[in-house]
């Protein structure tokens, strides 16, 4: 039922979002498809979540702070969405087990690292959770990085790069280290910089040729 409730509210919503919000997707060959996986993106609004649905054409599991499943309504509406309700404070066992059930049938997982949207709308990404890294470790999943350049507006073009898929290192990458787990979480800062980087090279590129 919640998908079939997913595919009427993609068709409500994939004009208006393709119209409105254009956004050009890089390297899009990158995206997992039918892919154990844990997808990840810098998160500025309620909209990226329904954005990233729509441009790349998949349901994806989304995790969702728990705040949104406060009345009948929102759950339902967020569980056709495709989300697992997560308590930012501390992930309960409930939600690891769904996550990891998720990741054994060979689909991919979204998270946003950050856990909470960048309402200033900086290029700097906010204080990221070691909980993408956990997930990865547990699961045995490649982490696929994107990065959104900026604060989705009405009828302004933005842009969302897809990174090169990776998977956490250690000793023992089923059971990393507190200090494993914190120089991943820094590998994968350090991708998203570079992302950012990557696509401040293209945007500027495609500035001079318009020139």
């Amino acid at each position: 039922m919640y998908i079939f409730v997913f595919c009427i509210l993609f068709a409500i919503f994939y004009l208006p979002i393709t119209l409105f919000y254009p956004t050009k997707i890089i390297h899009k060959e990158r995206f997992p498809r039918k892919k154990k996986a844990i997808v990840t993106c810098n998160h500025y609004s309620n909209l990226d979540a329904i954005i990233i649905n729509i441009r790349f054409h998949s349901r994806l599991m989304f995790l969702a702070k728990i705040e949104l499943f406060k009345n009948a309504f929102m759950r339902w509406f967020m569980k056709c969405l495709g989300t697992i309700p997560v308590n930012r404070e501390k992930v309960a066992p409930s939600t690891f087990k769904e996550v990891l059930a998720t990741l054994k049938k060979d689909k991919a997982i979204f998270i946003f690292p950050e856990g909470t949207r960048n309402k200033s709308g900086s290029e700097e990404m906010g204080d990221a959770k070691s909980g993408v890294i956990t997930f990865a470790s547990k699961g045995d999943a490649e982490i696929v990085p994107m990065l959104m350049y900026r604060k989705p507006k009405f009828l302004r073009k933005n842009y969302i790069i897809v990174g090169e898929s990776f998977k956490v290192e250690g000793e023992n990458p089923a059971k990393l280290t507190k200090e494993e787990t914190e120089a991943n979480l820094e590998r994968y800062l350090k991708i998203m910089e570079d992302l950012r980087a990557e696509l401040d090279v293209l945007l500027l590129s495609k500035k001079k040729k318009k020139k």
